[in-house]
C-alpha cells in the first residue's frame, strides 16, 4: 500500500471497563474466544469479548523503535538457547538496517535465526514499529521452515493489511500501568492469534548473559492452540532475556547480547559520471544506497522476483516480426563473489534468447536475496551470436572487478522509487524508476494481481517498459511476455494423450523430411492437427496458455505450407518448431528437467540434419544450445553416462569450432546413441 495513506481498519472501536486506554494509547484489543485451561497450569484468561478491531494511521508512528523493554537498536545482536526434545535450540537474534514498509508505516526488521543442533530450522523477518504513545505493533513476518537444510514451508507468515490480518501490541510504553491487562500481539484469523496478559513489572531474573531488575513478566498465548502457554521476561535496554514454556519446562535464556549505538549505514560507492545522454541522477527516491547484508543470500524469494522458487520461466513474442524466444531456468549449485572484501554466495541464473529458433544471447546472472528482501545482481556472463558464433561479450560484468552489485528488485516497492539494476555507467547501466504497483495483468492461467509496472533507462538513453509478477518475476519485458513458467503454472492432471501424438508426430516428420514420402507426411501432419483441435476442446488450453496457443498455431501453419510446397528443409524445421512449443504445453505436467531431456534429444538430432544441409553456423549454434541444456540436466545424469556425454560434447565443440561437419555428424550421432541407453 501506498505511504502517508490513512488507514481505518474497523468500524467498531470496542474499549474493556476500567482498562480502556486513553486517547494516546493503543486501543484494547478484542474477541470472543479462549482457549481450554489446562489442568495444573495457569489459567489462561479471556480476551474481550466481539471481534478483534483497531483503528489505526500511518501518521501515528515515529521512525525506529525504542521502547525500553523491546528496544531494536540496528546493528544489535542477542542469542537465546534452550534444550529441546529435539535438541540443542540456538536462536539469533539481529536487528537490520532495512526497513520495509507495512500498511504504510516505515517497519524495523528484526531476523530470528534458529538452529538445533547446529541445522537450520527457521529463518524468520519480523516487522515491528512504534507509535508516538511509544507503544511498539507487531506488523507481521516472513517465516521459512527448514529441514535437513532444504525450505519446506513458510507456516506462520501473515502481513498487516493483507487478507485481513492486523497488527497487534508487543509491548506497551508504560507495561506497569497495565497489569492484568489482555492483549493480542498479532491477528490473522485462524492462522496467527498470538495474546499475552501482563503479570509483573518488578520481576528479578539472573540468566547466562547477567542479572536484571524490573523486569517485565508476561503469560502468552493463543486461541489457536490450548497447549502453547509461556512466561517471557523483559528486561529494561535490552528485550526479552527469558522464555519459559509452561508446557514442556523447556527454558531459553539469553545468552548474550550487543547493544550500544546504532551502527551507522555504510554507503554503496556511486559513480560521478559516464551516464546516458541528458540523463540527471535523482538520489532522493533511490532505495539502493545502503550497503546491504547477506545472511542467507540464496533463498531468493522475493515475491516480484522469486529466482530460487522458480525453475524455468519462458517468454514469447516478436523481434523485428520474427519470433523472438527467450528462457530463464535455475542452474543447481551456487557460485560464491568476492566483493569488497566480502564472499556473498549467489545463485546462477541461466538466461537464453532465441531469434527464428536460433541462438541470440545467452548469459548467466549472478543473484542475491539481502536479508531486508531486496534482491540484488552481483554480475553476469553474456556472449551475443551471430550465425552461432560468439560476436561481442557486451553486458559482461561482475561485482568486485568492475563495480559493485546492484539492486534489481527492492523487497517492498513503491511509486516513485528508484534503483540501479547495474551502476557502472560507461560500461553498463540501467535505472529503474517503479510507475505503478498492485496492477492487474492476464496471465498464463488467468488474472494476476499484485503487478508492478517500472521505466527504465539504459545506458544508451532509450527508456523501456517492464512488468513484474508475483510468482513469475519478471513478466513483460520489451515485446515478450511469459507464456509459462513452472512451478507456478504447473497442473495436476496427467499429460494429455493428445500433447504425446502431437510430440510423436513432429519428431516422426522431422526424421521424415527427407523421404520424400509426402503422402505419409501429410498423413501425419493430419493426426496432429486433429490432436490439437481436440485438446484446445477437451482442455480449452488455448485460454489458459494463450501465447502457446499462437506459438503453436503458427509452426502447425508453417508444417502444412511447408508439406504442401514438397520442401523438406522447410518441413524439417517446422516439425522441429512444433516439437518445441509441444514440449512448452507438456512443461506444466511433466518435470523441467524431464522436458529439458527431451530438448536436447531435439536438439543432437538437429546436429545431424544440419550438417547434411552443409550448414556450419546453424551447427555452431547447435552445439552452444546443446551446451546450455548440459548445465541444466549434467547433475540429473550418473557419473559413468556424463563422462561419456561430455566427451561427445567436447568433440562437438571442436568439429563445429573447425566447421568439421562430418565429424559433427559422426560425434552427435555417438552422443543419440549414449542418450537412448539411459
Amino acid at each position: 500500500m501506498k505511504s502517508k495513506t490513512f488507514f481505518i481498519l474497523t468500524v467498531f472501536a470496542l474499549l474493556v471497563g476500567a482498562c480502556a486506554p486513553a486517547a494516546t494509547d493503543v486501543p484494547a484489543a478484542t474477541n470472543a474466544s479462549s482457549p481450554t485451561d489446562v489442568a495444573a497450569l495457569p489459567t489462561v484468561p479471556a480476551l474481550p469479548a466481539g471481534p478483534y478491531t483497531i483503528d489505526v494511521t500511518s501518521a501515528d508512528f515515529v521512525a525506529g523503535v525504542d521502547n525500553p523493554y523491546f528496544p531494536l537498536t540496528p546493528g544489535s545482536t542477542k542469542v537465546l538457547e534452550g534444550m529441546t526434545e529435539n535438541g540443542l535450540e540456538h536462536i539469533e537474534i539481529k536487528v537490520l538496517l532495512e526497513t520495509r514498509e507495512v500498511m504504510g508505516i516505515q517497519a524495523t526488521i528484526r531476523q530470528d535465526t534458529v538452529y538445533i543442533d547446529g541445522a537450520l530450522v527457521e529463518d524468520t523477518f519480523d516487522w515491528f514499529a512504534q507509535d508516538k504513545a511509544g507503544n511498539v505493533w507487531y506488523l507481521g513476518e516472513d517465516v521459512k521452515n527448514y529441514e535437513n537444510g532444504q525450505l519446506t514451508d513458510t507456516s506462520g507468515s501473515w502481513e498487516a493489511g493483507v487478507d485481513g490480518a492486523l497488527p497487534g501490541v508487543i509491548m506497551y510504553a508504560d507495561p506497569a500501568a497495565r497489569l492484568d491487562e489482555t492483549y493480542y500481539q498479532e491477528y490473522y484469523a485462524g492462522e496467527a492469534e498470538d495474546a499475552a496478559q501482563l503479570l509483573s513489572a518488578n520481576e528479578s531474573v539472573s540468566v547466562t548473559a547477567g542479572s536484571f531488575e524490573n523486569v517485565v513478566k508476561t503469560f502468552d498465548f493463543t486461541p489457536l492452540d490450548p497447549e502453547s502457554l509461556e512466561h517471557k521476561y523483559y528486561a529494561a535496554g535490552v528485550g526479552v532475556v527469558k522464555n519459559v514454556n509452561l508446557v514442556t519446562g523447556v527454558i531459553f535464556e539469553l545468552i548474550e547480547y550487543t547493544t550500544g549505538e546504532a551502527v551507522t549505514a555504510e554507503l554503496l560507492p556511486q559513480p560521478t559520471s559516464g551516464f546516458p545522454p541528458g540523463f540527471v541522477p535523482n538520489e532522493a527516491d533511490r532505495v539502493d544506497t545502503l550497503k546491504p547484508t547477506f545472511s542467507n543470500p540464496t533463498s531468493i524469494t522475493n515475491p516480484l522476483f522469486p529466482i530460487s522458487e522458480t525453475d524455468q520461466l519462458i517468454q514469447l513474442g516478436l523481434k523485428d516480426g520474427h519470433p523472438h524466444r527467450t528462457e530463464f531456468t535455475l542452474l543447481p549449485g551456487t557460485k560464491t563473489i568476492t566483493w569488497n572484501g566480502e564472499q556473498t554466495e549467489v545463485r546462477v541464473l541461466q538466461f537464453v534468447a532465441y531469434l527464428d529458433g536460433r541462438i541470440l544471447e545467452h548469459a548467466l546472472d549472478f543473484l542475491a536475496q539481502a536479508d531486508g528482501g531486496a534482491v540484488w545482481y552481483f554480475g553476469e556472463n553474456v556472449y551475443n551470436y551471430e550465425n552461432g558464433v560468439v560476436a561481442d561479450r557486451d553486458g559482461t560484468w561482475l561485482a568486485g572487478k568492475d563495480g559493485p552489485p546492484a539492486m534489481i528488485m527492492p523487497a517492498n516497492p513503491q511509486v516513485g522509487n528508484i534503483y540501479r539494476v547495474e551502476n557502472i555507467p560507461g560500461n553498463v547501466f540501467e535505472e529503474v524508476t517503479v510507475q505503478a504497483i498492485n496492477q492487474t495483468l492476464e496471465g498464463p492461467r488467468g488474472l494476476i494481481e499484485g503487478v508492478i509496472f517500472v521505466q527504465q533507462i539504459g545506458l544508451d538513453g532509450q527508456t523501456t517498459v517492464k512488468a513484474f509478477a508475483p510468482g513469475y518475476g519478471e513478466f513483460l519485458a520489451h515485446t515478450e511476455d511469459v507464456g509459462v513458467a513452472v512451478p507456478i503454472d504447473s497442473l495436476s492432471e496427467s499429460l494429455p494423450a493428445e500433447l504425446e501424438t502431437l510430440l510423436t508426430g513432429a519428431s516422426s516428420i522431422f526424421d521424415a523430411a527427407d523421404s520424400a514420402d509426402w503422402e505419409a507426411i501429410s498423413a501425419t501432419r493430419a493426426t496432429m492437427t486433429e490432436a490439437w483441435e481436440a485438446h484446445q476442446v477437451n482442455l480449452d488450453l488455448g485460454s489458459l496458455f494463450p501465447l502457446l496457443d499462437i506459438q503453436m498455431a503458427r509452426s502447425l501453419a508453417s508444417l502444412t505450407s511447408a508439406i504442401e510446397q514438397k520442401n523438406p528443409a522447410a518441413t524439417r524445421d517446422a516439425a522441429f518448431d512444433v516439437a518445441v512449443a509441444t514440449l512448452d504445453f507438456q512443461l506444466p505436467y511433466r518435470p523441467r528437467v524431464e522436458i529439458d531431456h527431451v530438448r536436447f534429444d531435439l536438439w543432437t538430432r538437429r546436429v545431424i540434419t544440419d550438417s547434411a544441409t552443409a550448414n556450419p553456423g546453424h551447427v555452431a549454434g547447435d552445439v552452444v544450445i546443446l551446451e546450455f541444456i548440459w548445465q541444466r540436466i549434467s547433475h540429473t545424469v550418473d557419473a559413468s553416462a556424463a563422462q561419456a556425454i561430455e566427451t561427445q560434447l567436447a568433440a562437438l565443440r571442436t568439429a563445429a569450432d573447425a566447421e568439421d561437419l562430418i565429424a559433427a555428424a559422426d560425434a552427435a550421432a555417438q552422443l543419440q546413441t549414449i542418450l537412448g541407453g539411459l
